[in-house]
């Protein structure tokens, strides 16, 4: 069988979430309705792949912030030709959270996430009390979350937190169990057992009731800025010069950072542009365009696909106040930046 080429696993596979409402319609995502199991950290694959092929009348969403593990997932699913799985590649904190809606998931599988041993680093772990809240949240009454790990010190960690949790009881008699008879085992849990390791399967329950209330975050209209006047294609990459915005928005740290400029032959420019809102982070580019009739046009370069976000329309609007600056002959004619 030839390999399938990326673009087309991406089109088949991928859930372009940056472009679609928070969250999106997960029945016509898949195309069907069904029951929403979703795996955090899904690595090679192998886990997602098997629980989809035995159970085709559910829906399987794998999150994962790696772009290597996905692109393994591809070529896993191109094998065995699942129609139940589909990919948001991204940070599972923010995905879960703004994906997903209160009680919308069945089950949630998190297995062998990264302990980060050393304390300074437990900030980094998965697992901790604001994700789990989300988390019980997005579960349905009923549902559960298994978590698997074979680090001991995170195991204490992990029911810690879990226990702190009212939305979720054990489905067991203590926080953890050390096997569960109905699992297949993955490569690396079976090497795991295989040395003798232990290893600590949670599954907790979601209890009825308690749970926020989700509203729908549409896509907006993409940001851009209309100028009028004189305009020097050379003045704006000639003066350029990077710089760093740190603000808050409704509670959200924002660091948007103009980072580089780019001209083509024709004297058009491109800025690259990040914008950091939370956990959520887009690299993206900014053109200024020279239009006829004396006009110049800022607005988004699709390279990137950014969401046009409180963020990004501040970073198109911090662009155009640049070739404001550089050029004084040029006003503003329509802006749909805000404020």
């Amino acid at each position: 069988m030839a390999a399938m080429p990326l673009s087309e696993a991406i089109l088949n596979y991928m859930v372009p979430w940056t472009r679609e409402d928070w969250p999106p319609d997960w029945g016509t995502v898949f195309g069907r309705p069904g029951t929403l199991v979703v795996e955090i950290g899904f690595g090679t694959g192998e886990f997602l792949v098997d629980r989809a092929l035995a159970h085709p009348e559910m829906n399987f969403v794998g999150i994962e912030r790696s772009w290597v593990s996905v692109q393994r997932l591809f070529r896993r699913l191109e094998r065995n030709q699942p129609k139940n799985v589909r990919v948001v590649h991204g940070g599972a904190d923010f995905v879960l959270e703004r994906l997903f809606s209160t009680e919308s998931i069945t089950h949630v599988y998190i297995n062998f996430p990264d302990p980060w041993p050393k304390e300074r680093h437990h900030g980094r772990r998965l697992i901790q009390p604001a994700f789990v809240q989300v988390l019980a949240e997005r579960l349905a009454p009923g549902g559960t979350v298994t978590v698997a790990t074979d680090h001991a010190e995170y195991a204490s960690w992990i029911s810690e937190i879990l226990d702190a949790q009212p939305l979720l009881r054990s489905g067991f008699q203590s926080p953890w169990a050390p096997r569960l008879h109905d699992r297949k085992p993955t490569k690396y849990e079976r090497k795991a057992l295989d040395a003798g390791v232990s290893v600590h399967y949670f599954v907790w329950l979601r209890e009825a009731g308690g749970a926020r209330a989700k509203t729908v975050e549409e896509v907006g209209p993409m940001p851009n800025m209309l100028l009028r006047g004189k305009y020097d294609r050379a003045r704006l990459p000639a003066d350029f010069e990077a710089c760093s915005l740190r603000t808050e928005h409704r509670g959200v740290t924002v660091v948007i950072k103009l980072a580089a400029i780019y001209t083509d032959r024709n004297g058009d420019c491109l800025v690259e542009a990040m914008v950091k809102e939370g956990a959520f982070s887009q690299h993206f580019g900014i053109l200024v365009l020279a239009r006829s009739g004396n006009r110049v046009l800022i607005k988004l370069s699709p390279m990137g696909q950014p969401r046009p976000t409180w963020g990004v329309k501040q970073a198109v609007g911090r662009v155009g106040e640049m070739v404001l600056t550089h050029c004084p002959g040029l006003s503003v004619a329509e802006s749909a930046v805000g404020r």
